[in-house]
């Protein structure tokens, strides 16, 4: 399977976030830089604000509400992990709490409620009670109207 376009950029960039994550992580462990607590949690955070921004990115290109809402959690993690770092827990809880929202209204303004279109009958592909009905009566009549031909037996 050959793997071309946007498919192979999305790959190389989600590699080299890895291969960044990766490597703050080793230099943390082998040159002590002090840079916040441990060096997984570092690698952790690198890889949900590399990954948070590619589905940021995504959630936009394809109007997706499903990869801002995966965006807002890994951004919203990482954020969680750099504000313990400097401020009270409950301070940096209410302030995830706040970017979480922000992403949810950004998610419906983008990408739309779709949920909202079937509801109120809004959607392009909904047939009402009476389409439906007119639709199945008209099959049946071509049914009807169409006869097989008669098969002459071979005596």
């Amino acid at each position: 399977m050959k793997i071309k376009g946007k498919r192979l950029a999305l790959a190389l960039v989600s590699m080299a976030v890895l291969v960044a994550s990766l490597t703050v992580m080793l230099l943390d462990i082998f040159v002590p830089l002090a840079f916040w607590t441990h060096p997984v949690l570092n690698f952790l955070f690198c890889l949900f604000v590399g990954f948070g921004v590619i589905c940021m990115g995504l959630g936009f290109s394809q109007t997706s509400p499903w990869y801002f809402f995966l965006s807002s959690i890994l951004l919203g993690l990482a954020l969680i992990y750099a504000l313990m770092q400097y401020i009270l827990w409950w301070i940096g809880l209410i302030i995830v709490g706040v970017v979480w929202g922000i992403f949810a209204v950004l998610s419906f303004i983008v990408a739309g409620n779709k949920t909202e279109d079937i509801a109120l009958n809004k959607s392009p592909d909904y047939k009402n009670y009476e389409q439906r009905k007119a639709e199945k009566e008209a099959a049946e009549a071509n049914k009807e109207t169409e006869k097989l031909p008669e098969i002459k037996s071979f005596k």
